[in-house]
């Protein structure tokens, strides 16, 4: 299953079809990469489909030029256009020519004029510069860049600036109608179903409702790549309803039903979604990810004598998995800011 954006097949597409690219190199081209290029094959580049406008490959789109072709392998790219170029330099920062110090910082200015909710740790990882140098950027530019209320992390979640008010909007609607559901709560306060839940469980235990202290870095790293969101713990509820530990890991139905949402966080995670290898994670996952009611329907189908067999399969698949999720666990811990 092709993550959101990318077509997989390639095209052979009439050079005079396409428009230059909307290129961060404020150099522009290497008349030296070009040359060195025409030499060889031309790999696919990449192309937005509706506006035809290249977003990552204009040295081969030239070299195609300096040989004289009439076409050029084509890899399609749909999604919205105001999104052309932060691919165009997530695609430039993860290879071929290296775009400068320079040109990602004025990349990072121009990403964060046209979309100002995203955050510092977002933008940092399209650019491949660091958090520290994005909020520079956009300190210095505060005046002409446009702001926003929220910002979109690198999780891909949105996260008001105003967090506290906004708790506190939920609370004052929650006395209010304490009959509303999770749901009701969020939308009027703008806040997630989790906050949500978090805050009418507090109201009900009659404490203050406050932010939760901040875990340390390697617990949120472990919990994140364990989860993909640390909101199933925060409101005790696991499998069926039934309340368990904080420290307790999810039921079976909360797990299943909970795949889809974290796929759908992780395609939505700027630094998957904009590079090459990150849309090859999420094909793979999508691929990957197992449907449980195909799986139950067809043990009925497995022979008494068979069944052995068949689990010892499922077994040696999970162990599979298991040394995969802890692997990333461990990776994610050692990289963890101290």
């Amino acid at each position: 299953m092709t993550p959101p954006g990318e077509c997989s097949g390639v095209h052979l597409v009439p050079v005079d079809s396409l428009v230059d690219a909307d290129s961060p190199r404020l150099g522009g081209m290497s008349p030296e990469h070009v040359e060195v290029l025409a030499q060889g094959a031309i790999e696919p580049i990449l192309v937005h489909r509706e506006t035809r406008r290249v977003v990552d490959g204009m040295h081969r789109l030239q070299a195609a030029r300096l040989r004289g072709e009439k076409v050029i392998p084509v890899r399609y790219l749909d999604g919205p256009a105001s999104e052309v170029f932060i691919h165009s330099v997530a695609a430039n920062v993860a290879h071929g020519l290296p775009l400068t110090l320079k040109d990602r910082k004025a990349a990072a200015r121009r990403i964060l004029a046209s979309h100002p909710d995203l955050s510092d740790r977002a933008v940092a990882r399209i650019t491949r510069l660091s958090p520290k140098t994005v909020g520079a950027v956009r300190r210095a530019s505060s005046e002409e860049l446009p702001q926003s209320q929220a910002r979109v992390g690198a999780d891909g979640r949105s996260r008001p600036l105003d967090a506290a008010e906004r708790r506190k909007a939920a609370r004052a609607f929650l006395a209010e109608h304490p009959g509303a559901t999770l749901r009701e709560i969020a939308a009027s306060a703008g806040v997630s179903v989790s906050t949500a839940c978090e805050i009418r469980q507090r109201m009900r235990r009659g404490g203050q409702d406050a932010a939760p202290p901040r875990p340390s870095a390697a617990r949120r790293a472990r919990e994140s790549t364990r989860d993909g969101t640390r909101e199933s713990t925060r409101d005790g509820v696991r499998d069926g309803g039934r309340a368990a530990g904080p420290g307790a890991p999810p039921g079976p139905r909360q797990a299943e039903c909970g795949r889809p949402q974290r796929i759908e966080t992780l395609a939505k995670d700027p630094s998957l979604r904009f590079t090459e290898s990150g849309r090859a994670l999420l094909r793979w996952l999508n691929e990957r990810a197992p449907d449980l009611e195909a799986g139950r329907q067809l043990m009925a189908a497995v022979p008494p004598h068979c069944a052995v067999a068949v689990a010892d399969l499922a077994n040696s698949y999970a162990q599979e998995w298991q040394r995969f999720a802890s692997s990333l666990d461990r990776a994610a811990a050692e990289t963890a800011e101290p």
